[in-house]
């Protein structure tokens, strides 16, 4: 698997919850965190952005006290929509995360691959809303550009 952290990427990542460190309402941010910083060398950079952001799918249960297996979906480096051939073209990268002590561990899982596409195609690139915020965003900055200048 190549593991390029600047191509448009769908990163789904099979974990028990309460294995996941620090706030139980933040542990999206953290697992994502801790994958990103550890397979792809950079951070998680979630906060919408014209040029470009990740988006996390936040799976029902993931700040249980109980030991529930989630499956995490991340959206890694979102420049745009995606229609769905499109996403479905672009690379899918499914891991299961173990932690021991304190170290993680992310075990690549290439025969879940065509099945997990199969199974998060439902999930809009991005994000729905995040979607609508950042062309409303690109809108804005057109505006702004298209001023001229005194």
């Amino acid at each position: 698997m190549d593991y390029l952290s600047s191509d448009q990427t769908r990163v789904i990542i099979y974990a028990c919850v309460t294995d996941i460190p620090g706030n139980p309402q933040a542990r999206h941010h953290s697992l994502g965190d801790l994958f990103c910083n550890q397979v792809l060398k950079r951070p998680l950079s979630a906060t919408l952005q014209v040029s470009g952001y990740d988006h996390i799918y936040i799976p029902p249960g993931f700040d249980s006290d109980q030991p529930l297996k989630r499956w995490f979906i991340y959206d890694l480096n979102v420049t745009g929509t995606l229609e769905d051939d499109e996403l479905l073209a672009i690379p899918h990268m499914v891991f299961l995360a173990s932690r021991q002590d304190s170290k993680w561990i992310f075990i690549p899982r290439e025969k879940w691959i065509e099945n997990a596409k199969r199974r998060s195609r439902s999930y809009m690139w991005g994000g729905r809303r995040e979607q609508e915020l950042v062309a409303e965003m690109r809108k804005r900055s057109q505006k702004i550009e298209a001023v001229p200048m005194p």
